[in-house]
């Protein structure tokens, strides 16, 4: 410390020292209780969301085995209709009747899954990709006919839904 500061001085600043420091003293107690009384909060929290989730995870995995005994019990699943001869012109859109065929008559589509189904199912036997575009073109002409129902007309950020007719 130098020695050239007066007495007064150095009064001066230890006092200075001494009230700023009571203060940051006070301060961070304050902050200890709030960050106690935050920290039993969490971890009630804690405690609450561990045991909903250890419950959700039993009910997911009792869920899960009553599906697979299920499963088991169940016929296995019909193997895709691969009759059609998928080289032939214009078999795009028998495809696509198939894949709406097979659909309930509830259940709405657009183009992007009826193209998916038609890449599930004869995707190994295609030589390329069919363009949902194509599709969505084949459906339009249904609605206009009548085959289908169009649900929601398309926009240029979202695409075009419909649904089966119903027969009769």
């Amino acid at each position: 410390m130098s020695l050239n500061l007066s007495l007064a001085q150095m009064l001066t600043q230890l006092e200075t020292k001494v009230a700023h420091h009571s203060e940051r003293k006070g301060f961070h107690a304050e902050q200890e209780v709030f960050h106690r009384d935050n920290s039993a909060h969490h971890a009630a929290e804690l405690e609450t969301a561990l045991a909903r989730l250890e419950a959700l995870r039993a009910a997911a995995e009792a869920a899960g085995e009553l599906l697979e005994r299920d499963k088991s019990a169940a016929p296995p699943p019909a193997e895709p209709d691969e009759s059609l001869d998928v080289g032939r012109k214009r078999s795009l859109s028998r495809m696509v009747a198939r894949v709406v065929e097979s659909m309930p008559p509830d259940e709405t589509f657009g183009a992007r899954s009826v193209t998916r189904a038609v890449q599930e199912r004869w995707g190994a036997k295609l030589r390329r990709r069919p363009d949902p575009r194509s599709v969505a073109a084949t459906l339009r002409r249904w609605a206009l006919a009548g085959r289908i129902h169009q649900v929601r007309e398309g926009r240029a950020h979202y695409e075009s839904l419909y649904r089966k007719t119903a027969p009769g």
